[in-house]
């Protein structure tokens, strides 16, 4: 039997195979370019050169195949020093190539799931046998002439058919006893997907049952109950669309996400690129979220480094690695959006929320126990305040928590968070002496910058003719911009008496926590 003959056999009978064949060559080589084997996972037929160089290519083969690895040639160095040990004193380059066996679906059921699942499947390839244990429902006239139609036993027909790892498993039988039996034969029989179309009430019998007959949780937790992707529509036609795309989804290892860049659907909208804001939109992009910021005007954004607010002044930024700019309009942030960046919004009431029809929104502007900022439960799919001044379940869906301490970014469902105190976060015994405050009304203008060591008595910058000076040693953290016009006891910055030990680039910890605490509350809640 040839090489192809036992390629043909393999994916007759929906096993895969990889492919060795040698691609290029310099110098001594056991064999030459175009000199092929092939490799399952427990046999190889054919052979490349033998020895080392073999077994190591041989491996890689099985690497792919149990997708370990990805197809592609392999160079081998066949020298005492290169990567097989031989001394050819060449180099041969294989290409390892995966194939697939064919796709088979079995469908236990005939009914009318089956008479829309067995076509559709067909066209896209696969090999398409359906099994019911009545006569009139198994008739071959009611089907493609493509498709194997069995009359029998689920179990006992489905137990005779073989299986392997490209052969997926839908069941949709008239009865849960059924279900179950059809089940238990894909499962035995080693199916790479086992679907049941049923209520999630009768999936979790089925699978109840089939616990109690012995199957092990781990090989149940295959089972896809309820089966298919969430596609919308509830006729037959709808559920057959909705199995097999699960099927192929799973049959290519593939995500089933949307393929364009921006997915409006997803989009979340944060009010207030402050560093604690900023923190929840580092985390919801980083999660693949399109996040859009809002702001005033001119902020006065303190931690300004890890700030997307300070874009208001600056135009682009990143934080982290994560890229911002000032847009304009509604339409240029669109297009910010479309940059994989985050757009930055002169809109203080979330306009852009409605406007975008935004699924979640995220009011972080740090209201500090106001009881109204303007944001309504029903703004967006999902609406969560950040701290004090709101109540999840009355005007917002969630509150993250922001008080340090044991329940710091605790989603609340049902409540509020902790009350503003007016303390600033302890560092080494300090609170209020690291915090720079507005001696005055006036123009602020800074005499240091971000990142700066400074001693006590330093002046750091004045308010008018009004110096601001430091009560203690550290270094500069955060600083709001200059030319602002600020009222007395206005924040302007604070100092971190840790000094060279803290990163002013990085996003703190807090904000990182908040930002988890957002994440949770919009998965749980969409």
């Amino acid at each position: 039997m040839s090489l192809f003959d036992r390629v043909a056999e393999l994916v007759d009978r929906g096993e895969a195979a990889a492919m060795l064949t040698i691609v290029d060559k310099d110098g001594s080589a056991p064999r030459d370019v175009g000199d092929r084997m092939l490799v399952t996972p427990d046999d190889a037929f054919g052979t490349i050169g033998g020895g080392h160089v073999e077994h190591l290519a041989v491996q890689d083969a099985r690497a792919v195949l149990a997708d370990e690895a990805e197809s592609g040639v392999r160079t081998y160095e066949l020298e005492p020093d290169g990567n097989t040990g031989m001394v050819c004193g060449g180099t041969m380059d294989v290409f390892v190539d995966r194939i697939r066996g064919n796709a088979r679906l079995y469908v236990a059921g005939a009914g009318h799931i089956a008479l829309e699942l067995a076509p559709l499947a067909e066209r896209l390839g696969y090999d398409v046998t359906v099994v019911d244990d009545r006569a009139e429902y198994a008739d071959p006239e009611s089907f493609p002439d493509g498709v194997d139609v069995i009359h029998g036993d689920y179990e006992a027909a489905l137990g005779d058919l073989p299986m392997t790892a490209e052969t997926a498993v839908a069941v949709a039988t008239r009865s849960g006893t059924f279900d179950r039996r059809a089940v238990a034969a894909a499962l035995d029989g080693g199916a790479g997907y086992v679907g049941l179309v049923a209520s999630g009430t009768k999936a979790d019998r089925v699978i109840d049952g089939l616990a109690e007959e012995g199957y092990g949780r781990r090989d149940l937790a295959r089972v896809r109950a309820p089966v298919g992707l969430d596609l919308g529509g509830s006729g037959p036609e709808d559920v057959a669309l909705s199995v097999l795309s699960e099927v192929h989804m799973d049959r290519h290892d593939a995500t089933g996400r949307r393929a364009t860049r921006l997915d409006l659907d997803d989009l979340a909208v944060v009010r207030g690129g402050g560093d604690l804001g900023s923190g929840v939109v580092y985390r919801l992009h980083q999660a693949g979220f399109p996040v859009v910021v809002t702001e005033v005007e001119r902020p006065t954004v303190v931690r300004r480094g890890v700030a997307f607010g300070a874009a208001m002044y600056e135009d682009e930024v990143s934080v982290e690695g994560v890229d911002a700019r000032r847009a304009a309009d509604v339409d240029e942030a669109v297009a910010v959006l479309a940059d994989d960046a985050v757009p930055v919004l002169a809109d203080p009431d979330a306009a852009v929320a409605a406007e975008l029809d935004a699924a979640v929104l995220v009011d972080a502007i740090m209201a500090k126990g106001r009881t109204d900022t303007g944001t309504r439960r029903g703004d967006a799919d999902v609406v969560v305040g950040l701290g004090p001044g709101f109540e999840a379940g009355a005007d917002v869906d969630a509150v993250v928590e922001t008080d340090r301490g044991h329940e710091l970014g605790r989603a609340i469902y049902e409540g509020r968070a902790s009350p503003y105190d007016g303390e600033p976060g302890e560092r080494r015994g300090y609170t209020h002496e690291r915090v720079l405050r507005a001696p005055g009304a006036g123009v602020w203008e800074p005499t240091v910058d971000i990142g700066d060591l400074v001693s006590a008595g330093d002046t750091v910058g004045h308010v008018g003719s009004e110096a601001v000076t430091m009560e203690i040693d550290g270094l500069v953290r955060g600083l709001v911009h200059g030319g602002l016009d600020v009222d007395e006891g206005t924040k302007l910055g604070d100092v971190d008496p840790r000094g060279e030990e803290v990163d002013p680039a990085k996003i703190s910890d807090k904000a990182l926590c908040l930002g988890g605490g957002v994440l949770e509350a919009l998965l749980r809640l969409r």
